[in-house]
């Protein structure tokens, strides 16, 4: 037996001799019981030392040491094991261990995991979708694992509340749902996907031919010097992922104040002293009970005066406070579900439009279009390849109807097909297809851009007002 355990170990055998004799009314407990109850205390209390047991040996002995403490503190013994380290071990291995998911967990190269069933697992990479032959061994060890992962970020599955997202570690979040929510003979579902920021750089944004150079350096231009963007597209075309890196090019001096459900941003740059050399607040959002929504986190993070505030996802009726915020001196960095750029502005107003307001339609739609000039189409094509599918600059409102200009457009050209029939390659070509306008080229002129560089996207015949 290990050293490490001797101690305990004579804590836990004294436990052991009372609840066999009575004394004290401790009484020994099924081992399902006393798994559930670990559970809950280490997902409330020790979410971040949970997850780190995917990536670390060490992460492991803390996380069994806990599980020591908690076993002797709450003094729980377990029917017919005669150890704690051998009961350690069990606890260990239904808690933190993720089965056949864990080398697809552990895998850089794998974007997403989709359990359907718990005899239908999917895994995805940049350029393919493969069916595991692996199954899990019952419906029932699927829920668990569901239930397992969702601990990881301190979410609880249940009875009670049968659906939840959640998070494994940063940069990997999890959505998951179990009984009654999911037929008895599948066990769970579950989508766990990995955000990968330092895989997203730009020479391989310009690699995959997901964007342009002049693409890449127009948006940065415009979130360094006060111009807002917002990234619209379906679940899995990345916008998270082109959220950070356009983010992670804004100046150090610049605050940037961020606000998710789940950590998947990581912005922050240290020197090699561990001194963060950034101004960034990371501000994340709480459920049930007491909860913290967006709304309040916005209202938190206009009290700290960001230069750029970066609410990661407008879903709902926090959009009207966010277009407030874009139009009253902050640089807004979002991103929205839609289908084109154009359709991005209807989905925000019906979002603003949720939250109540005595505007009318048209003139909240001037107010969008004025707080998000410019909105980025991204998408996931049938090759699995994504794509910067247009830029496109917001200039107005005529007849109830977003006016503005395409800047920048990806056209295809035909595909390519397998054996199949199916479409292995999307060919085509990202264009240059518009100059921004005066208005916009004047703001960025007011706020420091030099008149050479405003003339990439300008034109060479612009002039300033009065120039």
């Amino acid at each position: 037996m290990n050293d490490r355990f001797s101690v305990n170990e004579l804590i836990y055998r004294a436990n052991k001799r009372r609840s066999e004799s009575g004394e004290s009314n401790l009484e020994a407990q099924d081992y399902g019981e006393i798994l559930d109850k670990l559970q809950r205390i280490i997902a409330k209390n020790h979410s971040a030392e949970l997850a780190q047991v995917l990536y670390s040996e060490e992460a492991e002995g803390k996380l069994k040491d806990l599980i020591m403490r908690y076993l002797n503190s709450e003094r729980m013994v377990a029917k017919g094991i005669q150890n704690i380290s051998e009961l350690v071990d069990m606890v260990y291995d239904d808690m933190a261990g993720l089965g056949l998911l864990s080398p697809y967990l552990q895998d850089s190269d794998v974007e997403e995991i989709n359990v359907n069933g718990y005899n239908g697992i999917w895994v995805l990479y940049r350029d393919k979708k493969v069916r595991l032959s692996n199954t899990f061994g019952s419906p029932e060890a699927c829920a668990n694992i569901a239930k397992k992962m969702s601990r990881f970020g301190n979410v609880i599955l249940d009875g009670s509340k049968p659906i939840g997202d959640s998070f494994i570690a940063r940069g990997i979040r999890m959505s998951g749902a179990i009984e009654p929510c999911v037929d008895p003979d599948a066990g769970a579902i579950a989508s766990v996907r990995k955000q990968k920021p330092s895989y997203i750089t730009r020479e391989n944004l310009i690699g995959w031919n997901t964007a342009t150079a002049e693409e890449l350096d127009f948006l940065t231009l415009c979130v360094n010097n006060g111009v807002s963007v917002a990234i619209a597209g379906a679940t899995g075309s990345g916008k998270t992922s082109d959220m950070g890196y356009i983010l992670s090019c804004v100046s150090q001096d610049k605050r940037i104040v961020t606000i998710e459900d789940t950590r998947e941003l990581s912005l922050a740059q240290f020197d090699e002293n561990g001194v963060m050399v950034n101004d960034v607040i990371h501000l994340l959002t709480k459920e049930e009970p007491n909860p913290v929504t967006m709304l309040d986190l916005l209202k938190l993070s206009l009290r700290l005066h960001p230069t750029v505030l970066v609410p990661a996802e407008m879903r709902g009726k926090e959009a009207l406070t966010v277009q407030e915020a874009g139009r009253t001196g902050h640089t807004i960095v979002s991103t929205l579900h839609a289908n084109s750029a154009r359709s991005a502005y209807d989905r925000i107003l019906t979002m603003c439009l949720e939250a109540g307001t005595s505007l009318s339609e048209e003139r909240l739609l001037k107010n969008i279009v004025e707080a998000f000039p410019i909105m980025l189409f991204k998408m996931q094509l049938p090759d699995k390849s994504r794509k910067y599918m247009e830029i496109f600059e917001a200039t107005g409102v005529k007849d109830g109807e977003v006016a503005g200009n395409t800047l920048f457009k990806y056209e295809v050209d035909h595909y390519e097909r397998d054996e199949a029939g199916r479409i292995a390659k999307v060919v085509g070509s990202h264009r240059r297809v518009g100059n921004i306008s005066p208005a916009l080229a004047e703001r960025l002129l007011v706020n420091g851009v030099e008149l050479t560089e405003i003339r990439r996207f300008a034109g060479s015949g612009y002039r300033p007002e009065g120039g």
